[in-house]
């Protein structure tokens, strides 16, 4: 069975939708909601990222609940957001800060979890960096790695988040096989780019696969010179938290186990629909209705 390590800070948010609250606080967070996929499918999965000892003893009890290796690193708090949807498209959110967890070191890493099969970096806010990125390519040269670069673009202003373009996140993704930002990530990216033509650049830059993730609109996926538009599965809608993670966590997942992208983004996509369906960590995915689910996709694929 194919290894997979999930890095990233998690945080417990307050959710605010149109359809939706959370009611307090709940787990959270790019590489957590990542793994949970991994290991809600049957996957092999660990989590490594830093928490504070309010919240240890929940973040324990869920992952493992789930299939997932913890790997919690002590925190002089935990990470969190209150995220509220602006409208009833759910398309973008603001983001105020409720906590910030510590930077997460290359260190931190125990020696027995590098040269795994593959890697996901799912950073919230600022955790990893340019250094531990080029760090964790040098120890894994024949795994792969797929990076979500939310965090690694988000900045505080007046105590909410902002996107601000970073130089090192484009030069990052050479040394990265899978790179997958959202619609507003590659804005900030790449900003005037239309979409298919942003994922082709992460793709030529990568030599790998570049894909953006379009909310009810489905995603991009890029590869060997071929654009992709692979949609999102139809379903009611409540909290679209977490979708992209879920996405990612997927992604690699079937993409480790098939080595096709199409393929692969077709059961991500159906995947994630599971997630847009709820909130918070104990979203379900049902085998059977997923193969439903990525039948209709199927269907429904367009070569650009």
């Amino acid at each position: 069975m194919k290894e997979i390590l999930a890095i990233g800070n998690p945080v417990y948010d307050i959710i605010e939708t149109p359809y939706i609250n959370s009611n307090g606080r709940v787990l959270s967070g790019c590489s957590t909601n990542a793994a949970l996929t991994v290991g809600k499918l049957g996957g092999k999965v660990h989590l490594l990222g830093r928490i504070g000892e309010d919240f240890r003893e929940d973040f324990i009890k869920v992952l493992t609940m789930y299939g997932v290796t913890p790997h919690p690193i002590s925190s002089s708090e935990t990470g969190g957001f209150h995220l509220i949807y602006k409208d009833k498209s759910m398309r973008d959110r603001d983001l105020f800060i409720l906590g910030i967890a510590d930077k997460i070191a290359f260190k931190h890493i125990p020696p027995e979890l590098l040269g795994l099969d593959g890697y996901i970096l799912g950073p919230i806010l600022q955790e990893i960096d340019y250094d531990f990125i080029l760090e964790l390519r040098r120890h894994a040269e024949d795994s792969l790695i797929l990076l979500d670069p939310q965090g690694t673009i988000r900045e505080i202003k007046e105590g909410q988040i902002i996107r601000v373009k970073k130089e090192w996140v484009l030069d990052a993704i050479s040394k990265i096989d899978i790179v997958k930002p959202n619609e507003h990530e590659a804005d900030t990216l790449y900003p005037n780019t239309p979409y298919e033509k942003t994922a082709m650049r992460i793709s030529k830059k990568n030599r790998g696969i570049g894909i953006v993730t379009l909310a009810d609109r489905g995603s991009i996926v890029a590869f060997d010179g071929k654009v992709y538009h692979i949609p999102a599965y139809k379903t009611t809608e409540k909290d679209p938290t977490g979708c992209g993670d879920v996405y990612g966590g997927a992604f690699l997942y079937q993409y480790l186990r098939v080595e096709d992208p199409v393929e692969s983004g077709v059961f991500a996509s159906a995947t994630a629909s599971f997630m847009v369906e709820t909130t918070g960590p104990h979203f379900k995915i049902d085998k059977k209705e997923l193969e439903k689910r990525v039948d209709w996709i199927n269907e429904r694929i367009r070569k650009l």
